[in-house]
């Protein structure tokens, strides 16, 4: 039986009362069956998206907010631009990208976030200091999440 023949018969079950069908052809069984809370409805033709473009992730600049409160005078807070998982270190056995005290300069990787498979390398912004670091490796965070407190220098 090929595809659209089964297609066919799932069609027209669902411009049909029946709650139940069986169909046999050869070897291949269908056993089709409409639960009663569920509406009868006509088949729909399937949405059409325009292609997608996939692309190679630039690093992702690391926004510094300041509505989370930051812990000491002067300190601003960067946080998460996307949903996903952080990564302190860029490999399971390498030293943090930073510690709490290091200085790092503008471009400087903080950290990395997989999102969707990609690893999205998260730098400064500005040249500061890191005061506080706010989430653990492998630690999922949301958008938004505040990551690091930091000084600019």
């Amino acid at each position: 039986m090929e595809t659209k023949d089964l297609l066919a018969i799932v069609e027209k079950f669902n411009q049909t009362a029946l709650a139940e069908m069986k169909f046999r052809e050869g070897t291949v069984e269908v056993h089709l069956k409409r639960y009663a809370d569920a509406p009868v409805m006509g088949s729909a033709p399937a949405p059409v998206h325009p292609p997608v473009a996939l692309a190679v992730p630039a690093p992702v600049a690391a926004p510094a907010h300041t509505e989370a409160a930051p812990s000491a005078a002067g300190a601003e807070m960067i946080t998460s631009p996307i949903v996903g998982t952080v990564y302190r270190t860029p490999a399971p056995d390498a030293p943090p990208f930073v510690e709490e005290g290091k200085v790092v300069k503008k471009g400087e990787t903080l950290c990395i976030i997989e999102a969707m498979k990609v690893m999205n390398e998260l730098e400064a912004e500005f040249d500061c200091e890191i005061l506080r670091i706010l989430t653990d490796n492998q630690q999922f965070v949301e958008y938004g999440t505040p990551l690091f407190e930091v000084r600019r220098k």
